[in-house]
């Protein structure tokens, strides 16, 4: 049972239900919500998890440990930057730069693994 858990395809549906749920909090419960998050911020957690099951399954190495290495050189050149263009380091600019640029590449790396995992499933490659 635990093995149907982590297929591909099972953590996607899982992702869209968890995804919706998420979009129905958002929108009945408003006051619930805070304002500046958005629903991909919160889903990059459950992004991450299933970025790790996919690669895993797909080369038999978790992807994770070079994401984390490239996101930790991507906030050193984005502090770099934000230092040498403004003068003044503004945490909150940083940190909501930072965050959504990851949910791009997060959500990108996600779909990218998803695409190559189907296409294999269906023997296309």
């Amino acid at each position: 049972m635990l093995k149907s858990l982590t297929s591909w395809y099972v953590e996607f549906v899982i992702l869209v239900i968890i995804w919706i749920i998420l979009g129905v909090v958002k929108q009945k419960f408003p006051q619930l919500w805070p304002k500046k998050v958005l629903i991909l911020d919160v889903m990059l957690v459950f992004i991450v998890f299933g970025l790790h099951s996919v690669s895993v399954a797909w080369t038999g190495l978790s992807i994770l440990p070079f994401m984390a290495f490239a996101a930790s050189a991507y906030g050193l050149v984005l502090t770099l930057y934000l230092i040498y263009t403004e003068d003044d380091f503004r945490f909150k600019r940083f940190f909501v730069t930072y965050w959504r640029t990851l949910d791009i590449i997060g959500i990108g790396a996600y779909f990218i693994m998803i695409f190559i995992q189907s296409a294999k499933f269906l023997g296309i490659i």
